[in-house]
């Protein structure tokens, strides 16, 4: 499927162009490589592409066209600060405001299902031959920045494709250990129900745990904050599980993405009569009416933790940070993990509520992807001490997956990394671990400023410390006398 990206571009400066039209024609033919950068190699033809401009006063009008990387929007914001850094340092003109008068997006699909023609009406397309055009006017710079655009873009995409067809993106193993023998080859999960180490809850995709599950589960836990977070620096801390929607909305991709994902809380009133009727039918009736409670509680205020990181980048929302004050680093292992899998729940590998460690940075591009890079580095050490076979993969996680994408051979640029391990029962693999930068994301959205301008990222590394255990367990079953001695070792530690 083509995209074609037609815009129309406001700048508003803080004095009139004319006197500075030969320097803002400098900076436009010095930049031509700035509209290309970021799009893979042999698409440069599908990056942004500056077609005329034109100065009234002190307003510049551009038009830019685009395929679908570095997308015309895309240009347009980094057009601005390369004026603004130019006509500011030679001539103290200010960049005061980017606007986008008219913006027009064309996709070349051919046939259209006749089945998602309303929904794209809903989102103000019109469909014609073969196209689907969407007309946008008078975007304002707040919503260029809140990547509105790319949120509709990708509602069309996933229209045509629903669910992009779940389509798998090819996987690029990047690091694998050497293959490894494995004498157990049952579903661990059944072995420890028989064996009596966990017991059904009534709540689907939950379990209790006992001993020796919870045991093993906590050595591996012990194992991983004195192999990775004591030293390299991580402080431990406590968040909180209970998020508040309006700190949930700017987590970017979850609300606004994977809403069916979460569990919402609803408070009630701090007032006991207004349970009185409930409580009368529980008595007679003998049995839960959500009617009635439905009546007495709030309207949901709350979901319960389903990324663990939330409060971290709370904490330094609308805050100025100094990056010699960085790099931050903490990890929280304080409780569960909230997601609602519906039917989608299987054994312990994909349950409701599951423990994880999450670490998570704030600091330099350099340090923060330095930081996640030794974090997976030492995940690995820990699993070849624990002769457990794993491989590494790239992923693009689901939050960023809108707008420019950048495809490049250095580490420091991939997304993310998934850490996974061999399950010899299921002969395929599970992750364990996501090794995330996300860039300038998550700062944008929490709206965490640097003290001079820099530029300042945040990273995430989620240890599933759940799936840690049925990983291992896959590869060495439930007989504790052959598991190897770093882990017997820190169960007789700690009293297990």
């Amino acid at each position: 499927m083509e995209v074609k990206f037609e815009l129309e571009g406001v700048l508003g400066f803080s004095r009139d162009l004319s006197a500075v039209a030969d320097r803002v024609k400098s900076v436009f033919e010095d930049s031509k490589q700035l509209l290309v950068k970021g799009a893979p190699k042999g698409k440069e033809d599908e990056a942004a592409r500056l077609r005329r401009w034109e100065i009234e006063g002190n307003k510049l009008r551009v038009w830019i066209e685009s395929g679908r990387y570095v997308r015309a929007h895309d240009a347009l914001l980094r057009i601005g600060k390369a004026l603004s850094s130019e006509l500011g340092r030679a001539h103290r003109i200010g960049l005061r405001e980017i606007g986008a008068p008219t913006y027009t997006i064309v996709f070349s699909v051919g046939e259209i299902p006749s089945s998602v023609e309303p929904e794209l009406r809903k989102l103000g397309c019109e469909i014609s031959g073969g196209q689907i055009i969407l007309r946008l006017t008078d975007l304002s710079e707040t919503d260029i920045r809140g990547r509105m655009v790319d949120r509709l873009v990708s509602s069309v995409e996933q229209l045509l494709q629903p669910s992009v067809v779940q389509a798998k993106e090819e996987i690029v193993v990047v690091r694998q250990s050497k293959p490894r023998e494995h004498r157990f080859t049952t579903d661990p999960f059944e072995e420890a129900v028989k064996r009596g180490w966990i017991v059904e809850f009534p709540g689907r995709g939950q379990w209790i745990y006992l001993h020796p599950y919870t045991a093993l589960l906590r050595a591996l836990e012990e194992i991983i904050i004195e192999r990775v977070a004591r030293p390299l620096g991580f402080e431990e801390v406590m968040f909180p599980k209970l998020i508040p929607l309006e700190v949930m909305q700017r987590m970017p991709g979850y609300l606004d993405g994977v809403p069916e994902g979460m569990y919402y809380v609803s408070p009630p009133p701090r007032d006991p009569e207004s349970f009185e009727n409930f409580k009368r039918q529980l008595k007679l009736m003998k049995r839960i009416s959500a009617d009635e409670l439905r009546k007495v509680l709030k309207d949901p205020a709350y979901v319960l933790a389903p990324a663990q990181c939330e409060p971290f980048y709370q904490q330094f929302s609308r805050k100025v940070v100094s990056l010699e004050q960085t790099p931050i680093k903490q990890f929280d292992r304080s409780g569960w993990t909230y997601r609602w899998e519906g039917g989608g729940v299987e054994g312990l590998i994909r349950t409701q509520e599951f423990r994880r460690i999450e670490f998570v940075m704030l600091g330099s591009p350099d340090d923060v992807a330095e930081l996640r890079g030794k974090v997976l580095d030492h995940s690995i050490e820990i699993l070849d001490d624990l002769e457990i076979e794993w491989r590494v993969t790239e992923a693009t996680p689901f939050y960023m997956r809108e707008g420019t994408r950048e495809t490049s051979t250095d580490p420091r640029k991939v997304a993310t990394y998934d850490l996974e391990v061999w399950l010899p029962y299921k002969k395929d693999w599970l992750e364990i671990g996501s090794y995330n930068v996300h860039r300038t994301k998550f700062t944008e959205s929490f709206k965490i400023k640097e003290a001079k301008g820099r530029e300042m990222w945040t990273g995430c590394c989620g240890f599933g410390t759940s799936r840690w255990v049925v990983g291992f367990l896959a590869q060495h079953g439930l007989e504790m006398e052959a598991w190897p001695e770093l882990v017997r070792q820190k169960i007789r530690q700690m009293g297990g």
